[in-house]
């Protein structure tokens, strides 16, 4: 049996916020997050995971798998960085070798017998790429990695394509599909059991395949132009228009027009307002007719400010990046390539700064800082109203965020 190991490495802080409450390995791309592909990609294996220690205790809630245990130096084993996307490119069985794409370690293959020379932090340490280098032959890999939020975002549409192509093997329809709902390229299409299509919904899979997961209700009058997912338990409200790269999780409920746009977990956007190559986090409110933009007026290169950093992206296409916990209120409007911080609550009619920290409460006034006590209030109340009551582990965590943002905070006082 192999042994597979999914690791967080130093650069995990270049997909901050979205990576503020969860693993790399979990930030979903395509039709699955990491972690799930490589369940996929190696069946039978026996799976472990090394994450930040502050993430330990909620990882191991999430998942039945070992955490920050090095595996058993008897086994094989493949380390497999949570940020690089798998397809079958890489074999748990050969010779030891490190695989590795610039500064970015892609994978670690081991032999028997390698006790002590890994742990759960090996990958963390800054300067793990020399180390590793001077101990295991080395190759480079071209595995794709993910750095940026934006790297997720224009990956979004072909991992879509790719994933269907990969693992659907069977396409079936075990859902309801009203009179008056048409679906074009019906090869392309697959609606998991006792989901809903709705009359006057058109479901066109002539550009990319359309994946409708189970207990979704596709509401009246929507348009779905694939490549588009969508996850169990979700909604999509009436008169809605998804187009390419549409990606919901699981539990969402979710309107208006969208495209190229991750909506990860029990986040809702259930109103009009346009949404395009952005990336969204869980538990999330978007208020009505809240819109971005994925384009400057200028046609011009999207810069984003990370931090104290400013990046050229290089890209002409890119909307945001929104934190896990943040609400918006209605009408607010959204600068191209902006990054919105972690249980953030915007409630001003102006533009919000490109960059908001974390725990930020803008409004009309400014920016102030969103009380712990009372931002924590909320999210329990919102996961509350899903039948989710926020673990002791989940709480520590959040409080831990509000910790480890607070240089976020310093840094835009001082801008």
């Amino acid at each position: 049996m192999s042994h597979i190991c999914i690791f967080e490495d130093f650069n995990y802080s270049r997909l901050f916020p979205l990576v503020y409450a969860r693993a790399t390995f979990e930030l979903r791309c395509g039709m699955y997050t990491q972690m799930e592909r490589v369940h996929k990609l190696y069946p039978g294996s026996k799976i472990t995971l090394f994450c930040r220690d502050y993430l330990a205790d909620v990882v191991k809630e999430r998942y039945s798998l070992e955490v920050n245990v090095p595996p058993a130096s008897a086994d094989n084993c493949l380390f497999i960085n949570g940020r690089a996307i798998f397809s079958n490119s890489v074999s748990p069985d050969g010779p030891e070798e490190l695989g590795i794409q610039g500064d970015t370690i892609i994978y670690l293959r081991l032999k028997k017998n390698f006790s002590g020379k890994i742990s759960h932090d090996t990958f963390l340490q800054e300067n793990a790429v020399e180390k590793l280098k001077k101990t295991f032959p080395c190759v480079e890999s071209r595995v794709p990695a993910l750095h940026y939020y934006w790297d997720v975002v224009k990956r979004n549409v072909s991992q879509i394509k790719e994933d269907f192509s990969l693992f659907v093997k069977e396409v079936r329809n075990m859902g309801n599909i009203y009179e008056g709902a048409y679906l074009l390229n019906k090869d392309k299409i697959h609606i998991g059991k006792d989901s809903r299509i709705k009359p006057c919904c058109v479901i066109d899979a002539e550009n990319g395949p359309v994946y409708i997961g189970n207990n979704v209700t596709i509401s009246p009058n929507t348009t779905i132009e694939g490549p588009v997912y969508i996850g169990d338990n979700s909604v999509v409200q009436a008169n809605s228009r998804l187009r390419g790269g549409t990606n919901i999780g699981d539990v969402c409920k979710i309107g208006g027009e969208n495209v190229n746009t991750i909506f990860h977990s029990y986040t809702n956007k259930q109103h009009d307002g346009f949404l395009g190559d952005s990336y969204i986090g869980s538990w999330v409110n978007i208020g009505a007719d809240t819109t971005n933009s994925n384009l400057l007026n200028t046609y011009g290169s999207i810069k984003v400010q990370m931090g104290n950093e400013l990046i050229n992206t290089n890209h002409n296409f890119l909307g945001m990046a929104m934190g896990d916990h943040t609400k918006t209120a209605i009408n607010t409007t959204i600068m191209t390539g902006s990054v919105i911080g972690y249980a953030c609550n915007i409630v001003t009619n102006r533009y919000p700064p490109k960059y908001l920290p974390s725990f930020s409460w803008c409004s009309d006034h400014g920016v102030i800082v969103y009380i712990l006590e009372k931002v924590l209030n909320v999210a329990k109340v919102a996961m509350g109203r899903r039948g989710k009551e926020m673990s002791a582990a989940e709480e520590t965590l959040f409080k831990k965020i509000f910790e480890l943002t607070e240089q976020e905070r310093t840094i835009c006082k001082k801008t």
